[in-house]
């Protein structure tokens, strides 16, 4: 055998190596379901991925920054041992059964499998401890039984609780539920008035304005026999987001509105008789007018009456878009959950679209103003300006392609017909001009008035001139 053959040989054999460790022999991997958030969405805002108190799961484990949150790892393990009477040695080993389940989930890793399950169970005990915790708290007003040594409710300040709350709903900062599920029902009596899903939402509910606003999400809306749906935390947030899906038909969307992306309203894109046409994959979302545009094309703003600020409305031009109050979080939550979705596109695109649709209707300050005086966008970010490039920098490096019943397409369809038809543009700039104030009103009455009293001068100068009196 020559020595071609002979490297030809070694050279397939480790590629038939490669080839099985990754799967082979007919099987397909097992999809992960918690993904390192790619460079190309990363890139728009790095911190908004990073943890900046705890590391949570594999990823970021050895990041000497968050060292200091380990230590209290092990205090809240023995804490949520003594609040059961148990020991942790058992809970060990009914975690360490998780491992190669828990593995699978993650992506470009090879742990040691001891170290693994310590993560595991250090940082499942860690997650639950820290929502028993925040219930004592809220349970017990005077605070009698905090003790001043807790590293979080103790002797912090409560921005530290905060910084805890975002860092736990990182993208890459995630434990399987399952997981979380197995450590819960091994402390936790049959009896439990609360499900882990309650625990985790009332957590969440009262550190993240977005979640806290909309009062109507969080409890008792996923019962925990559901939990095996669940992937991670980040996951059962993004599951109490998701609006129901629209009851009305399918509906086909012009071409020529697809094709269109001019931001002024022409008379001749609205011509409902062109044939229709289905849209077509990696259509990109068409481009929306921006809140000025919009106001000056006829369609007016309305504070929406939902709690789910996803829940945006359009109807006989009025859009309707719920409040959403913005602060130093809301970027990294709407960045956190939108890399959820590219990463699982089974989870669907709520989020997607909506920072999408927000992106062309919030462009400048102007756009924001607006939109704070029809109730709609509180902040605490500084300026308007602020929150205009917190809108317009969300979606870069993201891929924006709706499905064909996405009720945001069905959404921005309807609002570019109404503001392409013309005489909405002439009404609402007949209004602006001309009825916008009590003294522009005065003024069209008064002229109003003097030209009825000349053309019935003029009426009368006439009449004379041809019937003269006798």
């Amino acid at each position: 055998m020559s020595t071609t053959n002979v490297g030809k040989d070694a050279w397939l054999k480790s590629l038939k190596e490669k080839y099985e460790n990754l799967g082979g022999k007919g099987k397909c991997p097992k999809p992960a379901t918690i993904h390192r958030v790619p460079h190309i969405i990363r890139r728009g805002d790095e911190g908004a991925y990073e943890p900046e108190i705890i590391s949570i799961g594999p990823y970021h484990r050895h990041n000497e920054k968050l060292k200091a949150m380990e230590k209290h790892k092990w205090q809240y393990l023995l804490s949520l041992c003594s609040r059961y009477n148990r020991h942790w040695e058992d809970i060990a080993l009914e975690v360490g059964k998780l491992v190669n389940g828990a593995q699978t989930c993650y992506s470009d890793i090879n742990p040691v499998e001891e170290e693994f399950a310590e993560m595991l169970l250090l940082d499942g005990c860690f997650t639950l401890e820290l929502f028993l915790k925040y219930e004592d708290r809220i349970s017990n007003k005077t605070g009698k039984n905090r003790s001043e040594t807790d590293p979080i409710f103790g002797y912090c300040t409560p921005w530290v609780v905060r910084c805890v709350a975002r860092d736990l709903l990182l993208a890459e900062n995630q434990l399987p539920f399952f997981v979380l599920q197995k450590i819960f029902d091994e402390f936790n009596e049959p009896s439990t008035k609360l499900s882990l899903v309650d625990l985790a939402m009332r957590f969440f509910k009262a550190l993240y304005l977005a979640i806290n606003q909309n009062s109507s999400l969080g409890l008792a809306q996923k019962q925990s026999s559901d939990a095996p749906n669940h992937l991670h935390l980040l996951h059962l947030v993004h599951s109490h987001f998701v609006p129901p899906q629209p009851s009305h038909p399918a509906r086909n969307i012009k071409k020529n509105l697809l094709s269109s992306s001019s931001l002024l309203p022409s008379f001749n894109k609205h011509n409902p008789s062109k044939d229709t046409l289905d849209i077509q994959p990696h259509t990109p979302l068409p481009t929306v007018p921006r809140a000025q545009r919009l106001q000056d094309s006829g369609i007016k703003f309305k504070k929406g009456e939902g709690k789910n600020f996803l829940d945006i409305k359009f109807q006989n031009g009025v859009m309707e878009i719920p409040h959403l109050i913005v602060d130093h979080y809301t970027n990294t939550f709407l960045r956190n959950l939108i890399a959820f979705e590219q990463g699982h596109p089974q989870s669907g695109k709520c989020f997607t679209m909506y920072a999408a649709f927000m992106d062309f209707v919030v462009n400048t300050a102007k756009d924001v103003e607006i939109l704070h005086e029809h109730g709609i966008l509180d902040h605490g970010l500084g300026s308007e300006q602020n929150i205009a490039l917190l809108f317009n920098e969300i979606c870069k490096g993201l891929i924006v392609e709706p499905d064909k019943n996405d009720k945001y397409l069905l959404l921005v369809n309807d609002v570019i017909c109404y503001s392409n038809i013309p005489w909405n543009m002439w009404r609402a700039k007949l209004n602006r001009d001309y009825f916008g104030n009590p003294w522009a009103i005065v003024s069209v009455a008064a002229a109003v008035v003097a030209l009825s009293l000349t053309l019935i001068n003029t009426f009368f100068s006439i009449y004379r001139y041809y019937h003269p009196s006798p």
